[in-house]
């Protein structure tokens, strides 16, 4: 039964959804908020000149990643996952790892037309979002969604960790630095290929399931 706002004859009270809170101040909520904070942190240490700073771009990017493990865990386990966490999540974990891809693609690591179609996906999959939350309809990531955020996390780290192998390597050898070599670029930009791929088919999945009238 929907209550009544008894100061208010005739009004209903809008009720949160099931499963969600109306509380923008939880742990999940400031922890997706860091994970924001630090994309910049991130990237302005990623282009620094010397090589402790890219570790320390590794450091902070592992920290930001697992932000996004331990928020929706905590939401989970305290009952504290709120409408501003379902959306701003998501988007969070959009901003960081598009950020680093972007890096990439300047730093000479990745191809620009990979990035450039998953961040077509991401603003198409953004708006969705948005005109589904203006319409009142629950924004519920799916498992697959979750599972290439997941594996785009993984590959970034695994990509950083490998120029960091690079830039180290050629610090202590004093050899001229070459992040990447022909095998190295076709293997790095094959593997963003198949994240981007299924980033893409996640969207598609995304937009079947939400464009039916609620």
């Amino acid at each position: 039964m929907t209550p009544v706002d008894t100061l208010r004859p005739n009004r209903l009270v809008p009720m949160p959804k099931p499963g969600t809170t109306d509380r923008v101040l939880t742990v999940p909520n400031v922890l997706t908020v860091f994970r924001i904070l630090l994309t910049p942190v991130f990237l302005v240490l990623l282009f620094e000149e010397n090589w402790y700073s890219k570790m320390l771009a590794l450091l902070v990017f592992g920290v930001a990643s697992l932000t996004d493990f331990y928020d929706g865990k905590i939401a989970r386990r305290d009952g504290t996952i709120s409408s501003f966490g379902r959306f701003m999540d998501p988007l969070a974990d959009k901003l960081l790892v598009s950020s680093a891809l972007i890096a990439f693609v300047l730093l000479g690591l990745v191809k620009a037309w990979l990035v450039g179609a998953r961040l077509v996906r991401d603003v198409w999959i953004t708006g969705l979002r948005m005109y589904a939350l203006h319409k009142g309809k629950p924004v519920v990531t799916s498992r697959l969604a979750k599972w290439k955020t997941m594996l785009q996390l993984v590959l970034t780290f695994g990509i950083l960790v490998f120029m960091n192998v690079r830039v180290i390597q050629a610090e202590w050898t004093s050899q001229p630095l070459e992040l990447v070599g022909p095998w190295s670029y076709l293997v790095l930009n094959g593997l963003v290929a198949s994240v981007t791929l299924l980033a893409v088919v996640s969207g598609v999945r995304y937009w079947i399931e939400n464009r039916k009238p609620a």
